[in-house]
């Protein structure tokens, strides 16, 4: 029985977008012209064709906002299943069911009245898709203009190229925002400008969630981009499922392994004892596997500052081993622009080793990428050793977004040197010198100098600790007097600065020379006009020297006890009593050195007594503590001694803590066997020891984040940020 329903029938019971049940399509197929005729006149009673069928016995569903790649052989039936899916064919038997608007690419200006113009085209076409004349008209500019074809709009279609053919097929058939778009590898025909365009656009409608079908050639771009695939092979349904085993088998399929053409399976029953041992089928060559990466981090949207950074494309793939050497190409475009450079391994005489089997892997490093600010799309490329034929490509294997601070125009940093004109070699001060940096915002428009790493994480966003930043940017006032230990690399000392005026004052401690390098980098203006006081050496209770022990994994971080999240090298720093420095009256302390504020703030003490309206900004981690050799609750008491209640963010406001209550929960940590727990972390990174940290307190009946900050003020002050609605009067 033939049957396809319309959306507005038993779909509703479903949240698929698309099923398909027990779909088949037959095709009959006559040896001469005039057998139809003698088929038509007996009427049935004997048989003059001969069946095809093009998809025998299909089922499966796709889910809304889901991408479904289609794979398979030329005449597997791909194109046949899409084009019942659209409606354009009538099963033999079966049933599909669609719910939503589809707007299909199946074939070179399927629909288009080759004598009608282009613009009588959109018209036609659109209107057949279900948009109404004043949508169409709404639409049109944005369509002619996204198909880069208007000189040539009102000329009839059958002058146009295959090339304006497809951007005006895709342009007219993404600008309805279809519920549901069909993808037949349509964009193979357009240029490489026009094909990262639709790309881009087709990722957006995928963000947005909208339900894609994609049928491609592309192995890679198929797992790269698709939520789920379906392999056909003589219009049977192979499998379908996980991108990555599902290309995997079809690519031992083409490579002709028995089990996988006999028996599919899934990718990790296939027998696959020496993989390398199955060349690629005959004439064929495509990418297996394509990274980029940006500083050894792999992704596909990567950020970066110019000069900065290595990128580095490591691409893996099978090719016919009978076939000459494979060429291998590299572009950098900006957006959908321009191409800003493009390298090609026979342009460059580098021949691609592979193995017998045909398998080869190569790695291009750009290092310190020139690039100025922008978004830039890394493509790649495999063709024939002459590089005309391309064999597989990849038309966004990444996106790089490049941050400039500085204002000037262009897209690269050429090398460059000044000349005085007494013939002198002049050079920019790039402050500091000796250590790794890149130059960022901050969310207020001021440069700074970050290390490498980008340890406190702004190069995205210019902003720290957005919570923190924002209550901050409220307390500090005009003219207030600041204290900032472990200022790191000044982000908070530039903005105290900032809030504070010329009028306020700031002292800032860090001991590390790396970030104190940046430190001092970032505050030079403001110690000049002395605004702010730089000391190199770190507050404890007692003056002296201690060891600063460097974080494993995190640059700029670092610890003034060994801890678990240490390396282990240290480096010997002076320390200093804070009241030893005569800094009273403060206004507002922030204090970032986790586990080791107690220490810091009893060498305060005096200055604290001094300061009657000072503010703490205070890390509060009760394990670090520990770690640190100091009790969470005796420091508590200490904080409660002078005169502080604590107040706390519960991820919407900032509520006082009752401090009865917080003692109650840090007791909990008792029944933890910290030095266990310690030993059993000494080889864990840094990520793996935070959450075995957040299990272990979790464990114990801990109800808090096991690092917080904490806002300590004296009772005057509570009360006016609750009065000004800075702080909330409800306890937590």
């Amino acid at each position: 029985m033939n049957k396809i329903k319309k959306p507005q029938t038993a779909v509703a019971e479903s949240t698929a977008a698309i099923s398909v049940m027990n779909l088949s399509k037959c095709y009959q197929l006559y040896a001469q012209p005039h057998d139809r005729l003698k088929q038509f006149l007996w009427r049935g009673r004997r048989q003059y064709f001969r069946e095809f069928w093009a998809l025998r016995d299909i089922s499966f569903e796709v889910a809304k906002g889901e991408v479904l790649g289609i794979i398979g052989r030329n005449g597997a039936g791909k194109s046949t299943l899409l084009q019942l899916l659209c409606g354009t064919l009538t099963p033999t038997s079966g049933e599909v069911t669609v719910k939503g608007r589809v707007a299909a690419l199946l074939e070179l200006g399927a629909g288009f009245n080759p004598e009608f113009s282009g613009r009588e085209n959109v018209f036609m076409s659109a209107a057949i898709m279900g948009l109404s004349q004043k949508e169409i008209e709404d639409r049109y500019e944005e369509i002619v203009d996204f198909s880069g074809i208007r000189d040539f709009i009102d000329q009839p279609v059958k002058t146009y190229s295959s090339g304006m053919y497809v951007r005006l097929a895709f342009s007219v058939a993404t600008s309805i925002d279809p519920d549901i778009l069909v993808v037949d590898e349509a964009l193979s025909v357009g240029d490489g400008e026009f094909a990262r365009k639709s790309f881009e656009r087709i990722r957006a409608m995928k963000e947005a969630g909208k339900t894609i079908l994609f049928c491609s050639h592309s192995l890679y771009q198929v797992e790269a981009f698709c939520d789920r695939v379906l392999w056909l092979n003589q219009g049977e349904l192979k499998l379908c499922g996980e991108p990555q085993s599902v290309v995997q088998n079809y690519s031992l399929f083409l490579a002709g392994d028995a089990q996988a053409s006999d028996a599919v399976q899934s990718v990790e029953s296939v027998a696959l004892t020496n993989p390398q041992a199955t060349p690629a089928p005959q004439g064929h060559a495509h990418f297996s596997f394509v990274e980029v990466s940006l500083d050894g981090v792999a992704g596909r949207v990567l950020r970066g500052c110019p000069g900065e950074n290595e990128l580095s494309i490591r691409l893996q793939f099978e090719s016919d081993p009978v076939l000459p050497a494979p060429t291998v190409g590299v572009t950098i475009d900006y957006g959908t622009l321009m191409t800003v450079t493009c390298v090609v391994s026979r342009s460059d005489n580098i021949l691609i080793e592979r193995n017998e089997y045909g398998r080869g892997e190569v790695t291009i490093n750009f290092p310190a990428l020139a690039l100025r600010k922008g978004e830039y799309h890394v493509a790649v490329y495999l063709g024939s050793d002459d590089a005309v034929h391309i064999y597989d490509s990849a038309q966004i294997a990444a996106t790089l977004h490049i941050n400039d601070p500085l204002p000037e125009p262009g897209l690269v940093n050429l090398t460059h040197h000044w000349q005085s004109s007494a013939g002198h070699s002049l050079s920019f001060n790039l402050p500091p010198t000796g250590i790794d940096r890149q130059l960022v915002k901050l969310f207020t428009d001021r440069p700074f100098w970050i290390d490498a790493a980008d340890s406190l994480g702004i190069a995205k966003t210019g902003i720290f600790e957005p919570v923190e930043t924002a209550l901050l940017q409220t307390l500090i006032k005009t003219g207030d007097r600041v204290l900032d230990i472990g200022a790191n690399m000044g982000y908070y000392t530039v903005l105290f600065a900032d809030w504070a005026g010329p009028s306020g004052l700031v002292y800032a401690i860090e001991p590390d020379p790396d970030n104190f390098a940046l430190l001092d980098a970032n505050t030079t203006d403001f110690q000049k006009n002395g605004c702010v006081h730089l000391h190199a050496l770190a507050l404890g209770e007692t003056p002296g020297t201690a060891k600063l022990f460097r974080s494993k994994d995190n640059v700029g971080m670092h610890r003034l006890y060994d801890s678990v999240c240490c390396d282990g090298s240290s480096t010997e720093v002076p320390v200093c009593r804070g009241d030893d420095l005569a800094l009273a009256p403060l206004d507002f302390i922030k204090i970032d050195i986790e586990g080791f504020e107690a220490f810091a703030l009893s060498g305060l003490s005096h200055t604290l007594n001094n300061s009657a309206d000072v503010k703490i900004l205070c890390e509060f981690s009760p394990l670090s503590m520990m770690e640190a050799g100091v009790q969470p609750i005796k420091w508590l008491e200490w904080i409660e001694a002078h005169n502080f209640s604590a107040i706390a963010h519960n991820g919407t406001a900032w509520l006082p803590v009752v401090h009865d209550k917080l003692k109650r929960e840090l007791h909990y940590l008792t029944e933890l066997d910290f030095s266990d727990f310690r030993s059993k972390l000494t080889t864990c990174n840094n990520a793996s020891i935070t959450n075995a940290a957040i299990e272990a307190a979790v464990t114990c009946g801990y109800p808090r984040p096991i690092l917080e900050n904490l806002l300590l003020v004296r009772p005057q002050a509570l009360q006016a940020l609750i009065t000004a609605g800075i702080v909330s009067s409800l306890h937590r």
